[in-house]
């Protein structure tokens, strides 16, 4: 599990929880994390000082919900907070996290739906099928498709059929916090082999915790954790 603020490369693209604009509410979270990542900055030119770690008080102390990200080819994790929340045609919320320069990522009841500014980005997804299955914390296969921008001002689209299955029911521990929750994972094909989909949803109201999802080629694996909700 993931507990410090392993890169600066991304904080410095995604370094986030407040933005320009934000609420005050935001901005003092912003604040609070900044601390946090100076103080890793710090440490990370004297050896001899261990990284810091998030810690239970600081999440109890944030008054709006908080997201970490992690990209993982990129060896690299921010946080992130609310910048809006709607409805579609479609099943579920799409809430919208938004950094201080404007980098998002968009989940659909936890699916990643679409990102903006990280390079290579998710344009839209269409997997109905998969948030379905989490709001009713059971498997249920069908498609899951991406379509991702390609760097030659086009778009991909990448068609997935996909298997989900029931990995177990866990203890989640986020910063100290357990969550009881059922894991569910969708195995892919129809690019290159096989990708998976990890959902770590609350077996009590659905609340989709954690998540491991493919997202394109470039991209590839992006975490998530949901710090406070």
């Amino acid at each position: 599990m993931m507990k410090r603020l392993t890169s600066l490369a991304l904080c410095a693209v995604l370094l986030v929880a407040g933005c320009s604009g934000g609420t005050d509410e935001q901005n003092t979270q912003a604040s609070k994390f900044r601390t946090l990542f100076d103080a890793y900055r710090e440490s990370r030119q004297a050896e001899a000082q261990p990284a810091p770690q998030l810690t239970p008080a600081l999440i109890a102390s944030l008054t709006v919900p908080a997201l970490e990200v992690t990209i993982e080819n990129r060896d690299a994790s921010a946080f992130l907070v609310p910048f809006s929340d709607r409805r579609d045609a479609g099943p579920g919320t799409l809430r919208t996290w938004r950094s201080a320069n404007d980098v998002q990522i968009t989940l659909r009841s936890g699916v990643i739906a679409a990102t903006r500014g990280t390079a290579y980005d998710i344009g839209s997804v269409d997997a109905d099928t998969a948030v379905k299955a989490i709001q009713q914390r059971t498997p249920i296969s069908g498609k899951h498709t991406l379509y991702v921008k390609n760097g030659n001002n086009g778009i991909d689209e990448i068609p997935l059929d996909c298997e989900m299955r029931t990995a177990g029911n866990e203890d989640l521990v986020i910063v100290g916090r357990s969550f009881p929750v059922v894991h569910l994972q969708e195995n892919c094909t129809g690019w290159k082999g096989v990708v998976a989909f990890d959902y770590w949803v609350d077996r009590r109201d659905s609340t989709v915790w954690q998540t491991r999802q493919w997202s394109g080629p470039e991209l590839g694996y992006v975490r998530t954790r949901l710090l406070k909700k």
